[in-house]
């Protein structure tokens, strides 16, 4: 953690190079770009990006200061998976009356043909607009004439009155970056504190007074404090499967507005503390005060429920249930209400925290003890708890008092079991707003979600087929994944067990469809051509519903594997031998139990034409340490090889 600001001084003083002969000017290419076939730093790059160069400082206007952000990249293209990196997205803020502004967008497109350069120039008018959530929305656009082979490259400028919004800088991407370069000119008015991640240093850095350019303020004179933060030859992030969100291991720096210097001399602390934070969304209108009117008109409405001497468990299902069935979750994650309590009750609709502040504001209404709990969906990254920043926070939910427990509770999914809170929500740790003080919560599951497949498989050799007569079963996560998935779409469904080329013959039958505090079931029958070499017959015992490859396939890897929750897998395969055939061998059994998984493997031969084979695996636990690494990839790899295991029937005769 730094800080940044006029009285800091710094003796690292490092001259800024250009990597190799690329060129760092826009409107200009080289022969070594556009000959470009391959980055030699990694051969299986889709693109690399040449350069990306950004600044961030201050100018002043009649109505205080302004921030502007400027920023310039190129980019080659070396593969057909690269031409996705030819469409950007620039996030802004619009709050109506005060608003960013994307200025001088400019780009072009380099492509080398019959020896000659051809440019094309970006029409700005073919780029839109799309709302993300709240006040943040994105100006989105595609390069023009882009292949394999282009040089792309862009710039713009964006003019801020939100001084809060000091611009963030990745330095990693899903690419290489050659050269990634950010500097940060600071006024001695407003001073920021960094998080810089995914490094234990920056390849160059430098700070310096910048006393050619003298300016004043409020009659104080004074010169920008400058800050040039640099990387080079950045490899490509490349993710696996069981992480939360790529921000929380990419190399970047993160600001935050930590205090106003007046010109008075008054210093004005912006966050400091959690309790600070706390009290400032208490007192914040779509928060705090949101929340008041939220239990205020929680008491006419608790009134009509049939709650009377209820226990806390009662009123808090049926409060929670009422939510649930009433008001409809619009997709929009927020810590903050984007509407008026009435304007709620009339609409029915709202995102994430118009539903859960209403949750707790009825719950308190009605006697039971309940807090708003902010948090930070998987996807948007994890809270760093020694850092007091706001922004890492984008969702909220409801933490009740229930007997002698306190509880999770999120009313935005109509599908979850009480108690049972999204699995997107399932993020190490969220932050309880209290009038006394703020008190962190773990929001790490304990139950264990459990998927069960029952199969009886009857050989027909004379129609070549075989009849899977097949029960799928889950519980927790996994049934409210399901149970989201059969009621937006029951030929996804129908196509994930049955496959695209069932037939009319085939059936799917569900139990339990949208009755929560039961398993969900799949019942489905299916007929499949059989597998033949030969003589022989191969039969598939778990009918591919395990794991074919290993998720996890880098050589090693610094960071955790987070699976979310915890999961068993079971599988119950019974085949029946047809007359004329016998078993060639029967699988060889396994029996793995120790701190990390279990894992059983048995089969067995029941008579002269019945076979059983049984498998089931759980991790113990829902996160790794990145020092487990290889042995999770060790065990997939056996999950992988046993339970894909072909059972072979041969002729007897």
């Amino acid at each position: 953690m730094k800080k940044l600001h006029i009285l800091l001084c710094f003796s690292c003083f490092l001259q800024i190079v250009q990597a190799q002969n690329y060129i760092h000017e826009f409107g200009k290419t080289c022969k070594e770009e556009l000959e470009l076939q391959q980055y030699p730093n990694d051969t299986t790059a889709a693109a690399v990006v040449i350069y990306d160069i950004g600044k961030s400082y201050f100018i002043t206007t009649d109505e205080g200061f302004r921030l502007i952000f400027e920023r310039k990249t190129k980019i080659k293209i070396l593969t057909n998976a690269g031409l996705n990196y030819a469409e950007f997205s620039i996030p802004y803020y619009d709050e109506k009356n005060k608003f960013e502004e994307i200025n001088e967008l400019k780009g072009n497109t380099y492509n080398l043909e019959n020896g000659k350069v051809r440019i094309s120039e970006l029409n700005r008018k073919t780029a839109f607009i799309e709302k993300e959530q709240d006040n943040r929305y994105n100006k989105k656009f595609a390069m023009p004439d882009v292949k394999v082979g282009s040089v792309i490259e862009i710039s713009y400028k964006i003019r801020s009155p939100f001084i809060f919004h000091f611009r963030n800088w990745v330095f990693q991407y899903r690419i290489p970056v050659i050269y990634s370069e950010y500097t940060t000119l600071m006024v001695p008015f407003y001073e920021y504190t960094y998080l810089f991640q995914g490094a234990t240093k920056f390849d160059e850095y430098k700070s310096y007074a910048d006393k050619i350019t003298n300016r004043s303020f409020a009659n104080i004179e004074y010169y920008d404090m400058v800050y040039v933060f640099i990387m080079k030859d950045v490899p490509a992030f490349k993710d696996e499967t069981f992480i939360t969100s790529i921000d929380d291991y990419i190399i970047k720096i993160d600001f935050q507005l930590s205090s106003i210097h007046h010109p008075t001399g008054f210093n004005e602390e912006i966050i400091t503390t959690w309790p600070k934070l706390s009290k400032g969304l208490l007192d914040n209108d779509y928060f705090g005060k949101y929340l008041k009117k939220c239990q205020q008109r929680g008491q006419e409405i608790t009134d009509t429920m049939p709650l009377g001497s209820k226990p806390a468990l009662e009123k808090a299902k049926y409060i929670d249930h009422f939510v649930k069935s009433t008001f409809k979750w619009n997709g929009d994650n927020s810590k903050y209400a984007s509407k008026t309590i009435k304007d709620l009750m009339v609409s029915k609709t709202g995102n994430s925290a118009d539903i859960n502040l209403l949750l707790v504001g009825l719950l308190n209404a009605a006697g039971v003890e309940a807090y708003p709990v902010i948090i930070s969906t998987r996807d948007h990254g994890m809270i760093k708890i020694d850092y007091p920043f706001e922004h890492f926070f984008n969702y909220v939910i409801a933490v009740a008092k229930i007997d002698s427990s306190m509880v999770l509770l999120d009313a935005t999914e109509p599908l979850s079991n009480f108690t049972e809170i999204p699995s997107q929500c399932l993020n190490m740790m969220g932050l309880t707003i209290k009038d006394d003080k703020p008190e962190w919560v773990n929001l790490k599951s304990n139950v264990v979600s459990s998927s069960e497949y029952n199969f009886d498989l009857r050989v027909n050799p004379d129609k070549d087929s075989i009849t899977q007569i097949c029960q799928f079963s889950t519980t927790g996560y996994q049934a409210m994944k399901f149970r989201n998935r059969y009621a937006e779409s029951y030929k996804e469904v129908k196509d994930f067990l049955l496959g695209t080329n069932s037939g009319v013959t085939d059936s799917l039958k569900v139990i339990n469809a949208i009755d929560i505090e039961k398993p969900f079931i799949l019942n489905y029958t299916i007929e499949i051509p059989v597998e033949k070499v030969e003589d022989k017959i191969i039969i598939s015992p778990f009918c591919d519903r395990v794991i074919t490859e290993n998720p996890l396939k880098m050589p090693s890897r610094n960071y955790s594997v987070d699976f979310t929750f915890k999961e068993a897998k079971n599988y119950f395969s019974t085949i029946v031998i047809p007359d004329g055939y016998k078993i060639l061998s029967l699988p060889e059994n396994l029996m793995i139990n120790n701190s990390i998984i279990k894992i059983k493997y048995v089969a067995t031969a029941q008579d002269d034409n019945t076979v059983k084979i049984i498998g089931s695996y759980m991790f113990r636990k829902d996160l790794y340490d990145a020092s487990d690494y290889l042995d999770v990839k060790g065990y997939f790899n056996k999950i992988v090889d046993k339970f894909n295991e072909k059972l072979i029937l041969v002729k007897t005769m």
